[in-house]
């Protein structure tokens, strides 16, 4: 049996890019992340697979290059970004 999960995460922060040039954007995020968790046989008796897709925009309108990033929110998490094309991004790993 597969159980889903939502959650919104949204607010202000700053994106950095991991590769040279360097670049900062000071940005709004929204990122919607769902989890299934599926009943196995076995141990661990459940597994969790997450996948996300939202957007992230520079507060000036500037426009961000595709490429992975560094997404320092607000409230100190940090989340590496990856923009997938037409304006969608993804998470790839976040740290608290």
């Amino acid at each position: 049996m597969i159980y889903g999960m939502n959650e919104r995460i949204e607010g202000k922060g700053l994106l950095r890019s991991i590769r040279p040039p360097i670049v900062e954007f000071d940005v709004v995020y929204q990122f919607d992340i769902v989890t299934d968790v599926v009943r196995r046989p076995g141990f661990p008796p459940v597994a969790g697979h997450s996948h996300s897709k939202g957007t992230v925009r520079a507060v000036n309108g500037q426009f961000i290059p595709e490429g992975i990033y560094q997404l320092e929110a607000e409230d100190g998490e940090t989340l590496r970004v990856t923009n997938v094309g037409l304006g969608e991004w993804c998470i790839l790993s976040s740290q608290p």
